[in-house]
């Protein structure tokens, strides 16, 4: 409730007139073969590279569309490769939202009120999920903020951000860094606990109980899992600090598998966890 409709708004005039161009483009997209120019200027840019793929119903991920097309939509590719300029093409407008953009199929050009419906849906898409996200990088980084100054009230001192392939490479008992690669992925906090084993921490957020599961039991579990794989129980522990909205099977599942949960208002039992490592 406290966050600005100003964040909404901005994202919204931001894109409204990049939906509005890209419409502009829409004949020359359905000309076979496309011009791999027009495809080279729709992805140079990431506003505009955002706005075609939210052309589909739904908005096609770009991972997605780089693996469906076989292409890395680098802009310099598409104009020097006009096979994979169609194949991108061709991915987009095959699943195009028939609702915003129903003169594409029907093979003519929009009425004003199409034209402006289709701008205004189109925008407020894109806005919509960019307050998601923003508001989760957002909760993700306070987190982050907060174990780390929980860490050096307790007397921990931080030290640089490192690769850690082995666990010597951690840092030393009393001693933290942030966001690192341990083993093959990353920890948003690495901790040397005083009894030497190391405990890695994942910062997650959620909004609903649906979304708690991608959350923390594909995101931070898939991790833990990891992480015990490779450098054992006996020398690893792997958690996540919380904040928001979770299913409680989905956190009891995350238990079961080896996470231990911290919840963001209540750091304090990291503290007494940590403490509890001394002896």
């Amino acid at each position: 409730m406290d966050e600005p409709l100003e964040l909404y708004s901005e994202f919204f005039e931001t894109f409204a007139p990049i939906f509005n161009d890209i419409i502009d483009r829409l004949p020359a997209l359905s000309v076979d073969p496309v011009d791999p120019a027009t495809m080279a200027d729709l992805v140079h840019n990431g506003d505009v590279r955002t706005a075609f793929r939210y052309l589909a119903a739904p908005p096609i991920s770009e991972d997605d569309l780089k693996t469906l097309a076989e292409t890395t939509l680098s802009a310099s590719v598409l104009m020097s490769d006009p096979e994979q300029a169609n194949r991108v093409r061709d991915i987009v407008l095959h699943i195009i939202d028939p609702h915003r953009f129903p003169w594409v199929e029907q093979g003519r050009d929009p009425t004003e009120h199409e034209r402006s419906q289709a701008i205004v849906a189109s925008a407020a898409m894109v806005a919509v999920r960019k307050v998601e996200t923003s508001r989760r990088l957002d909760a993700t980084k306070g987190q982050e903020r907060a174990v780390k100054q929980l860490l050096k009230d307790i007397g921990f001192l931080e030290v640089a951000s490192r690769d850690i392939p082995m666990l010597d490479a951690a840092p030393s008992p009393g001693e933290f860094c942030g966001e690192s690669r341990l083993g093959d992925t990353r920890a948003d906090v690495v901790i040397r606990l005083y009894d030497r084993r190391v405990l890695a921490i994942e910062c997650k957020a959620s909004n609903s109980s649906v979304n708690s599961f991608k959350r923390v039991n594909h995101e931070a579990t898939g991790k833990a899992r990891a992480w015990l794989m490779a450098f054992g129980q006996r020398q690893t522990v792997a958690a996540a600090v919380i904040t928001g909205v979770f299913n409680p099977a989905n956190l009891e599942t995350a238990q079961a598998e080896g996470l231990a949960l911290f919840w963001s208002h209540r750091l304090e039992d990291l503290a007494d966890f940590i403490e509890a490592t001394r002896a």
